[in-house]
């Protein structure tokens, strides 16, 4: 008989003076400096030690923002060869459509759309050639609103800038193993005599003179 596993999931409430927002803060400038130091060719084992100095946080939660980030990337790869296939297979249906249109102006768009599509074609598979990999932490659709903030629902870009901020920096993965103590050494749950759990969450060495080394 297999062993059940059982996964548990809550939000902490919305809230700029809890710690974790400022843990969360934290970890997405190590995850944006990561990214950006491996792009240049280096490896999470070349940065690590310098890293933990660097932002004053243990080796477990450096391994949780790289592990994070690893998904984040080889998502992004994957995705690249579905537009490749994608991009391929739109080309090769306007090649077939086009010498069938009859209206000049409708076949000039057409041809239009058929060089970007060869452009755009052209961009993906070098880049995936030399495995570049686009990530814009916020999303691209945040970012593109500061360009037009009226559209978007901003009187300024400073209120677009609040929430682009809190976006880069709402979420926090904590890294278990299966041989830690109850499976997480950094959120170690405890079962309470009601049935309640606690979870006792390691802040980073960088925060704990304003926070304390534990949150429960």
């Amino acid at each position: 008989m297999s062993e059940t596993i059982r996964t548990y999931q809550t939000r902490v409430p919305a809230n700029p003076d809890v710690p974790f927002a400022d843990y969360a803060c934290l970890m997405s400038q190590v995850e944006r400096n990561l990214f950006a130091d491996l792009a240049r060719g280096k490896t999470p084992k070349d940065l690590k030690s310098s890293y933990l100095v660097r932002f004053g946080i243990t080796a477990r939660q450096f391994n949780a923002v790289r592990v994070e980030l690893e998904g984040k990337v080889d998502s992004i790869s994957k995705r690249h060869i579905q537009l490749i296939e994608l991009k391929k297979q739109q080309i090769k249906s306007l090649e077939e459509k086009i010498p069938k249109i009859k209206s000049k102006a409708t076949r000039h768009q057409k041809n239009r759309r058929l060089e970007m599509l060869r452009k755009r074609l052209q961009e993906l598979e070098v880049a995936k050639e030399q495995k570049k990999i686009s990530l814009c932490f916020g999303s691209k659709k945040l970012f593109a609103a500061q360009f037009h903030l009226e559209k978007n629902g901003y009187a300024t870009h400073e209120e677009w800038k609040r929430d682009w901020q809190e976006a880069r920096s709402s979420e926090i993965f904590i890294l278990g193993s299966k041989d830690e103590s109850n499976g997480n050494q950094t959120c170690t749950p405890s079962l309470a005599e009601d049935g309640s759990i606690t979870l006792r969450v390691r802040m980073p060495d960088a925060l704990i003179s304003q926070h304390g080394k534990y949150i429960l």
